[in-house]
């Protein structure tokens, strides 16, 4: 008679040599052809908190925030610096990155949702601001991504981690894109949930086939004032389209 344990061990075996010749028809496999994801939405604002109207699009912002699920919409905050007005939580890199959606000068505040091609500027009262936010957001629902994002971040002293894979799905493979990380803090007080503290570097790929998943880790040193422990990160998959960037999924990380 066999013994329990060898039963077990020869029921395994047998599922692991019969793997490959499963039905691929999960739709959250990879390797299937017609799996898909939703779109998550991913808005990047700029603001700087000492112009008359940034703050309005702050507040507008804190309530689209509690309007939606953050595994529909994502939201972070870009400070940026600017010769006239003082933000404390301006970040040179969040300019750099307002280059690489626009080509125009800063003119805050400016908001973009998934890339370059649509975008909200200007904010004259919270609840305009709020409305204009909320039905672009509307729009953008419901859309489909053929990339699926999953990620971890590890903090160890003032070093974060973020470590991500992400997968082409349907049965179209792509060309050449880049993936991103942003990490930003939340202060915990009202308009400061997200204030991007670190861009960085882009990774970029020539391209994936259907089924195919590509790893990629991020590392760096985070500045002195900020708390690990109160940080989140995004990782994105961006295309340049040239007309401008579009992202075509994001995953958020805590």
């Amino acid at each position: 008679m066999l013994s329990k344990a060898r039963v077990l061990f020869i029921g395994l075996m047998l599922m692991l040599c019969g793997c490959e010749e499963l039905a691929r028809d999960n739709p959250l496999d990879p390797k299937n052809p017609q799996s898909e994801r939703s779109r998550v939405i991913f808005i990047e604002a700029f603001v700087n908190e000492a112009t008359p109207f940034s703050p309005f699009a702050l507040a507008a912002l804190d309530s689209l925030a509690l309007s939606f699920s953050r595994e529909d919409v994502i939201i972070v905050e870009h400070h940026l610096p600017s010769a006239t007005y003082t933000d404390p939580n301006a970040l040179p890199e969040s300019l750099t990155r307002y280059g690489d959606l626009t080509a125009v000068d800063p003119a805050v505040p400016d908001v973009f949702f998934n890339g370059s091609s649509t975008r909200v500027q200007g904010a004259s009262s919270v609840q305009t601001a709020f409305a204009r936010y909320r039905s672009t957001v509307d729009r953008a629902l419901g859309l489909v991504s053929h990339f699926t994002i999953e990620a971890r971040k590890r903090t160890s002293g003032s070093t974060i981690n973020v470590e991500a894979t992400i997968a082409r799905l349907g049965d179209d493979g792509f060309s050449q894109f880049t993936v991103r990380a942003i990490v930003w803090e939340d202060l915990d007080g009202a308009q400061r949930h997200r204030i991007v503290r670190k861009i960085f570097s882009p990774e970029t790929f020539s391209g994936i086939e259907p089924g195919e998943k590509r790893a990629v880790a991020f590392n760096a040193q985070l500045p002195p004032a900020v708390n690990p422990q109160r940080t989140a990160a995004a990782v994105f998959i961006e295309q340049n389209t040239g007309a401008g960037r579009e992202v075509l999924q994001v995953v958020l990380v805590e």
